[in-house]
C-alpha cells in the first residue's frame, strides 16, 4: 500500500505591514489576481469614482501609450466584445476617431453592456464603419483586441474563438487591452485559443497571468497603465512582484577601509571527473560577485584544473572537507554543481556539521536532497537558497502542481523553509514567509549546459559578502535579496552579451567573464 503524500501547506498571504520594508505594496511592480482586482475597482466605486470616469481614464490612457507605441498606424479595426473591456476599446476608437484616422469596428455579438453601448453609438456618430465580418478589418494596419479582460474562466466559443483565429492569422500588429483575449489571468495559460498580442497594456495594475511563463508567447510586450489607485483600494496581503527595481537588493558596495576577510568567505562544493568544468564554471561565477575569498572542495584530480583556470582560489580535495569548517570561518557554503554519484555522501556530510551556514544548493546537490528529503533541511535548521530547473523542481517537490509558477514556488517555500528559485525563462523567486518575486526579462542564450553553474557561485558569493557586511546574522530576507539581486543580474549579463555576441556567443565561460561588465553598465543607466 502507497503511502500518503505529504500534505501540502497552504500559501497564506502575509500581510503587508509585517512583511520587509522593501516588499511593500508598490503598484508599479505588484502582481494581483483578477479577484483582487475586481475587489479593488468594486471600493473606488464604492467610494464615488463613477464607472464611465474610470473607462474615460482608461481609454485616454491606452491612446496616449498607443500614438507612442504605433505613431504610424492609421487604419485600426476594433475587436469589441460586450463588455466594459470592449468599452474600454471604444473610447479609445472615439479618441482615434477626433485624431483623424480611420476606425472599423467588429461586434462580436449586439447585446451590449449599456455604458459600452453608449460609446458604440457614440463612435458610429463620429463616422467609423461598424463591420459584420472580422474579415473586413483585413486593410486595417492594427487591430485592438477588447474581447475579454479579466475572469474568463472558460474557453472561447464563436464568434469569438474564430475571430481570434483570423486575427492571429491576418499579419496584423494586435494591441491586447488588459490582457490578450483568451488568456488565464492567474496562470498565463490559454483557454483553448488566445489573442497573440504584439503589445499587452495591463490597466492599473499587471495581472499576475501576464508574467507566467506559459504566457510569454502570447503577451508581446508589455506595458501598464495607470490609471491612480488611491492607496487605501491596494490589497492589504502581500502579492507577487515583477523585479522591475533590482537595485535594493544587491548588497551595499564595501567601504574604503576594507580588506578581503571583510569581504566573505565562500566554500564551493562542486565537480567529478565527469563533469570538471562545472566546478570551474561555479568558480567563474563566485570571482564575479566581488566576494572577498573563494575555497573549492573538488576530487582531488581535479585540484591542477582549478588552480591553472582559478589561481585566486583554494584548493582542497573534498576528503578535507569535515576539517575545513575549524579551519576557516566561511559565511556561505554553495554545493551542487557536477558532483556526480557522490552527491548523497557529500550532502550527509555536510548536513552533518554545516548548519549555521548559508546554504546555496543547486544540480546533482538538489538531485541529492531529493532522495534524501528536502524535509531535512528544517530538520537541520538550515536556511538555504535552492536553485531548481523544472525537472530538479518536480523530484524535488514531486506533489506540487505547476500550473500556476508562482503558487507552485511559494508552495515549495514553504514546505522547505528555503528560499526557491524556480528558474526559467520567467524565473520565480520566493521566500517561505510569502514574499514572491518574478525576474522580467531573460535571453534563450542561458539554455545552455554550465549556465546554471555560473549563477550558483554568484549567488553564493552574494550570500558570503552580504553575511559578512552583516556580522554573522543573516535572515530568509537577506538571503531572498541575494537571490533576487544574483538572477536579475545573470539574467541582464546575458541580455548584454548576446547584444555583443549573438545568441550562440553567451556560453558559460564569456557570460562569467561578462558579468562585471554589465553590471558596471546596469549601474550607469541606474535611474537616479
Amino acid at each position: 500500500m502507497n503511502p500518503l503524500p505529504p500534505a501540502i501547506p497552504p500559501v497564506t498571504p502575509a500581510r503587508r505591514g509585517d512583511r520587509d520594508p522593501r516588499c511593500q505594496f508598490d503598484p508599479a511592480t505588484a502582481l494581483v489576481s483578477a479577484a483582487q482586482m475586481q475587489r479593488l475597482e468594486e471600493e473606488i466605486f464604492a467610494a464615488g469614482m463613477p464607472v464611465a470616469a474610470l473607462m474615460e481614464k482608461v481609454g485616454l490612457a491606452a491612446f496616449a501609450q498607443l500614438r507612442q507605441d504605433f505613431p504610424h498606424a492609421q487604419r485600426i479595426g476594433i475587436l469589441c466584445g460586450t463588455g466594459h473591456n470592449g468599452g474600454d476599446g471604444l473610447v479609445v476608437g472615439r479618441e482615434l476617431r477626433l485624431a483623424q484616422r480611420s476606425v472599423k469596428v467588429w461586434l462580436g455579438k449586439p447585446d451590449l453592456k449599456p455604458l459600452t453601448a453608449e460609446h458604440a453609438r457614440y463612435l458610429r456618430a463620429l463616422g467609423a464603419e461598424f463591420v459584420e465580418r472580422v474579415e473586413a478589418l483585413a486593410d486595417c494596419d492594427l487591430l485592438i483586441d477588447a474581447l475579454f479582460g479579466i475572469g474568463l474562466n472558460r474557453p472561447l466559443g464563436d464568434p469569438w474563438a474564430e475571430a481570434v483565429e483570423w486575427a492571429n492569422g491576418s499579419g496584423i500588429p494586435i494591441l491586447s487591452l488588459d490582457l490578450p483575449s483568451g488568456l488565464n489571468d492567474q496562470t498565463g495559460e490559454i483557454w483553448g485559443c488566445c489573442i497573440r498580442a504584439s503589445y499587452t497594456y495591463a490597466l492599473g495594475l499587471w495581472k499576475r497571468g501576464l508574467w507566467q511563463e506559459a504566457a510569454l508567447p502570447w503577451v508581446g510586450r508589455l506595458r501598464r497603465l495607470d490609471f491612480g489607485i488611491p492607496p487605501w483600494a491596494w490589497p492589504e496581503v502581500e502579492v507577487p512582484q515583477v523585479l522591475l527595481h533590482p537595485w535594493p537588493h544587491f548588497p551595499p558596495d564595501p567601504p574604503l577601509d576594507t580588506h578581503k576577510y571583510r569581504q566573505g568567505s565562500l566554500l564551493l562544493v562542486a565537480g567529478s571527473t565527469t563533469y570538471a568544468g562545472a566546478a570551474v564554471l561555479a568558480g567563474l561565477g563566485s570571482r564575479a560577485s566581488g566576494v572577498g575569498m573563494v575555497t573549492l572542495a573538488v576530487p582531488a584530480e581535479l585540484k591542477g584544473l582549478v588552480h591553472s583556470a582559478l589561481p585566486e582560489v583554494l584548493v582542497h580535495a573534498w576528503e578535507g572537507i569535515p576539517s575545513l569548517l575549524a579551519e576557516k570561518p566561511f559565511q556561505a557554503v554553495a554545493v551542487g554543481p557536477g558532483v556526480g554519484e557522490t552527491r548523497r555522501l557529500l550532502l550527509e556530510i555536510l548536513l552533518q556539521d554545516w548548519a549555521g551556514i548559508p546554504w546555496v544548493i543547486d544540480a546533482d546537490g538538489l538531485n541529492a536532497l531529493a532522495e534524501i528529503g528536502v524535509e531535512r533541511l528544517p530538520e537541520h535548521r538550515i536556511q538555504a537558497i535552492l536553485t531548481p530547473h523544472l525537472g530538479e523542481f518536480r523530484r524535488l517537490f514531486p506533489h506540487l502542481p505547476l500550473s500556476d509558477r508562482m503558487e507552485a514556488a511559494q508552495r515549495a517555500a514553504a514546505q522547505s523553509g528555503a528560499v526557491v528559485v524556480l528558474k526559467g525563462a520567467r524565473t520565480v523567486i520566493a521566500s517561505p514567509t510569502g514574499e514572491c518575486w518574478v525576474n522580467p526579462e531573460s535571453t534563450p542564450a542561458l539554455a545552455r549546459g554550465g549556465s546554471g553553474d555560473v549563477l550558483t557561485g554568484l549567488i553564493g558569493g552574494l550570500v558570503a559578502r552580504r553575511r559578512a557586511q552583516l556580522g554573522q546574522s543573516m535572515g530568509i530576507a537577506e538571503l531572498l535579496s541575494c537571490a533576487c539581486a544574483g538572477v536579475w543580474w545573470h539574467a541582464q549579463a546575458a541580455i548584454h552579451l548576446a547584444g555583443e555576441r549573438g545568441l550562440t556567443g553567451v556560453d558559460p565561460a564569456h557570460l562569467a567573464e561578462h558579468l562585471p561588465k554589465a553590471l558596471r553598465i546596469l549601474r550607469q543607466q541606474k535611474p537616479t
